[in-house]
């Protein structure tokens, strides 16, 4: 389903991993050191700093456009290039952290379509009523799912 995009969003975000699920990345750079460390003689003393630091940062650019970005505005939600008309939202739900293993494990619908992230442990669940759509809701991590519920909210009322 394609639909042009309005103007501006009335709320975007970019659900990135949190810190403490990224801290691994600083042991790259120490291990691509001593992994060249013998071969210091042929290919130069930082050889081994730079190919640790390069991967780090190619780790980190990959991290940043792999995160899902959430908007809402006028014409939907739209997780990345996947819309939902507001006309299709039949309800939502915000999943605190408690609910959120058993809504992403035992009671999760085979026919939904979800965006996770690891390290994010709050969902907003959208139910799905187009007659069309055999997906029966959206389930989306997000750190912020109180301001969508507003946002939908705000928008409902226009």
């Amino acid at each position: 389903m394609i639909e042009e995009r309005s103007a501006g969003p009335v709320y975007r975000e970019r659900v990135l991993p949190s810190v403490a699920s990224i801290w691994s990345l600083v042991l790259v750079t120490p291990v691509a050191w001593l992994t060249f460390l013998p071969f210091v003689e042929k290919l130069g003393e930082f050889t081994g700093v730079g190919i640790g630091l390069f991967i780090t940062i190619a780790v980190l650019v990959s991290i940043w456009f792999a995160a899902p970005v959430i908007e809402v505005d006028e014409t939907g939600f739209a997780v990345g290039e996947t819309l939902l008309p507001l006309s299709a939202i039949g309800g939502y739900e915000v999943v605190p952290k408690e609910r959120a293993f058993v809504e992403r494990g035992s009671n999760l619908d085979p026919g939904a379509y979800v965006r996770f992230q690891l390290s994010v442990n709050t969902l907003i669940k959208l139910q799905v009523v187009d007659p069309d759509d055999r997906t029966p809701y959206w389930l989306i991590a997000t750190r912020r799912p109180e301001q969508i519920a507003d946002c939908l909210v705000q928008l409902a009322k226009k």
